[in-house]
């Protein structure tokens, strides 16, 4: 997916969290009641007294600390064939077949909410594999897409702070974190085919294969809450999952770049 989109999205969201803010925000007006001073005590039924003057108890603080969900998630996920940096740096003038695909999983949330419009959280995703390079031609299969990465495991933790309201919630959030594939494709060989003029090369041959790599990744978006019960909600997340895939070994073959990814979830909570 173009990365001017995904950043439209997430301005979109971001923009609607604050507006919403502001609105809701501005529609609660609070009253309180104050004692005068030249109150006296009132009697009850049973005989006591109660001074009215006395200063009404705190409301008891109904802010829920606590969050456990889990959620669906998808992640359109940009390019990320090593071999199109990789040729770019040799300066062969070649347009590589931009292989853009979605997976889904699941995956798990624990939120602690420091007060109604600040929380620290952390989320736990896993997408089941499609089918490696190595598993199709094992299977005497013709690969006809690059490779997927194998099953992909992502953790992340970070903030969210916005608008929590009784019904509805709206929150930015950034939480960096890593994600792990274990099935990625690194340059293990790298033959260049010079040019007889001296000129940039007429080809560059790799030799690919697939190994696990762990990469540094930042989830940067908004989230939409919606709650249920006092105890219960569904929450959605969009957001741009920003992964930098640094070189792997050899890493004078190999490239360093950084891809984004609009990634979304749509799970169910419980507060306590």
């Amino acid at each position: 997916m173009p990365k001017t989109l995904i950043s439209y999205l997430i301005c979109s969201v971001l923009f609607a969290a604050l507006l919403a803010s502001y609105s809701l925000g501005q529609s609660v007006v609070p009253t309180t009641i104050s004692p005068t001073k030249d109150s006296s005590p009132v009697a009850k039924a049973n005989g006591e007294t109660a001074d009215v003057d006395s200063p009404r108890k705190d409301k008891k603080d109904d802010l829920k600390r606590f969050e456990v969900g889990v959620h669906g998630t998808i992640m359109f996920q940009g390019d990320f064939n090593v071999a199109v940096p990789a040729f770019r740096e040799t300066g062969v003038d070649y347009t590589p077949f931009i292989d853009e695909r979605y997976e889904s999983g699941i995956g798990g949330r624990f939120t602690f909410n420091i007060t109604k419009n600040l929380a620290v959280e952390s989320e736990l995703n896993f997408t089941p594999s499609t089918p490696t390079i190595n598993e199709l031609l094992q299977a005497g299969i013709t690969p006809i897409r690059r490779s997927s990465g194998g099953e992909k495991t992502q953790f992340l933790a970070g903030v969210k702070y916005g608008f929590r309201g009784k019904r509805i919630g709206v929150f930015g959030k950034a939480r960096p974190g890593l994600i792990r594939f274990n099935a990625f494709e690194s340059i293990d060989a790298r033959f260049i085919v010079p040019s007889p003029t001296g000129g940039p090369p007429i080809d560059v041959l790799f030799a690919i294969s697939e190994k696990p790599a762990t990469f540094f990744n930042m989830d940067v978006g908004g989230v939409f809450e919606y709650y249920t019960s006092k105890r219960t909600m569904i929450r959605f997340d969009i957001g741009d999952t920003i992964i930098h895939y640094n070189a792997q070994k050899p890493r004078d073959v190999n490239p360093t770049f950084t891809r984004h990814n609009l990634q979304m979830n749509l799970g169910f909570g419980f507060r306590f």
